[in-house]
């Protein structure tokens, strides 16, 4: 495709005429710099710009006028024409309104084959990428601006279409891309709860075979799914759908596989499994590092120190509450260091641990605390299953079981109640 407009809107109706679904898509993306390039080197008219008659033209070329290609073309070349002005809200009140989207969607509807399915995907891929440009404009100008928002509502409609396909059922080959596109959008409102539709879709009987889809959908999709059950505190099920992600991922695709590894990680750490300090260093994940030392260490100071240090990070990155629940496996290796320190001294009275030895073991870490407290901590560690044993509230002491008082730890309780 050469840089003049006539010679993009040729292409873009030859793709239509002989139903090139890829090429189409490509010609249509916000982030083409030909298309870009062409738009912006258009001819310019005393009234303004007016793209529908050339548009009309080429589609006649082609057998093509009359369509409601016509309408999505012109309307497509204002939306590009509006960012290369610098205004993305013009350009996206263009690709949500009348007749592009809703015009789209009918194509796809009375389609009889599934050569629409790769321009569905660009098509919600360009209003996620419009409507945020959008947004940031919005808030640089001091301004409000819902366009994301909108944007996750007019996918829902293509969701829907994709869903309900009829005709030829790879047509429904498109959802999973839209499902992607609309988790990124939902995490990136917090508004998760709105994920669960669209994974019992996926889980449902009309939805198609799941290894149908593109490797790159499928691992973008279970690394959504990873996260969500960190969020619902799932963590085998987290760490199933990251494994997923994280070893289908392309070798060449290290920054996705470092994505991955950056939720894997602590999700299997709260599993039992720690990381070898070659896999931290070949994603540099180094922040995780102290973390792994302070639960072989039992390190409270050093955890609390590492959380400290990288709040910000966890809470952007969603991790921070899974970091906290480390601390119960810190605690767990102080107190079975206590307990085999207080073997050595007393082995008649193995099994009966003094608290007070628990309490002197965090305070020498900086930890001050009253027997209340450090009580506290063990009763949870034992509710948790990290221990077995009980509580005697009146002698102050902690009686371990005689057979395997520490049993391995993907065997504990993890969910909060």
């Amino acid at each position: 495709m050469s840089g003049s407009l006539n010679a993009f809107v040729n292409a873009l109706a030859s793709a239509v005429a002989y139903q090139n679904g890829e090429e189409l898509r490509k010609l249509l993306s916000v982030s083409n710099q030909h298309a870009l390039e062409a738009v912006r080197q258009r001819p310019r008219a005393a009234s303004g710009w007016e793209c529908s008659s050339l548009v009309r033209e080429e589609l006649r070329k082609v057998g093509q006028r009359g369509t409601l290609w016509e309408d999505i073309l012109a309307q497509h070349c204002v939306a590009l024409g509006a960012l290369c002005a610098g205004k993305p809200a013009d350009a996206y009140a263009q690709l949500k309104g009348d007749p592009y989207t809703p015009a789209f969607l009918k194509l796809f509807r009375e389609d009889k084959e599934a050569w629409l399915v790769p321009v569905m995907s660009g098509l919600v891929h360009n209003l996620r990428d419009v409507a945020r440009m959008t947004d940031a404009e919005a808030r640089q100008n001091g301004k409000k601006s819902d366009a994301l928002d909108n944007c996750g509502t007019l996918m829902q409609g293509c969701f829907r279409t994709a869903l309900q396909a009829t005709g030829n059922k790879e047509k429904k080959l498109a959802l999973l891309e839209i499902i992607n596109t609309l988790f990124k959008v939902y995490f990136q409102l917090n508004t998760l709860r709105l994920c669960k539709t669209l994974i019992n879709a996926v889980n449902s009987k009309q939805f198609l075979e799941f290894d149908m889809f593109p490797a790159s959908q499928r691992v973008t999709y279970r690394y959504y799914t990873g996260r969500l059950n960190i969020f619902d505190e799932r963590y085998q099920e987290a760490v199933e759908d990251l494994t997923y992600a994280f070893e289908h991922c392309p070798a060449s695709a290290e920054i996705n596989k470092a994505r991955c590894a950056y939720y894997l990680i602590p999700a299997r750490m709260l599993l039992g499994d720690l990381p070898t300090q070659a896999l931290l260093q070949r994603f540099s994940l180094h922040h995780y590092m102290p973390i792994v030392e302070a639960m072989r260490e039992g390190s409270i100071q050093q955890l609390d120190e590492c959380i400290k240090d990288n709040q910000f990070r966890f809470i952007q990155a969603g991790t921070f509450l899974l970091v906290e629940k480390l601390k119960l496996y810190v605690h767990r290796r102080l107190f079975k260091r206590v307990a085999l320190l207080h073997r050595e001294q007393d082995s008649t009275k193995a099994e009966r641990l003094p608290l007070v030895k628990f309490q002197k073991a965090l305070a020498w870490q900086g930890v001050e605390m009253d027997l209340d407290g450090v009580e506290c901590i063990v009763a949870n560690l034992i509710y948790r299953k990290l221990v077995k044993g009980y509580l005697s509230h009146q002698h102050r002491i902690a009686v371990l079981s005689k057979q395997d008082p520490f049993p391995p730890l993907s065997a504990a309780t993890l969910n909060d109640p």
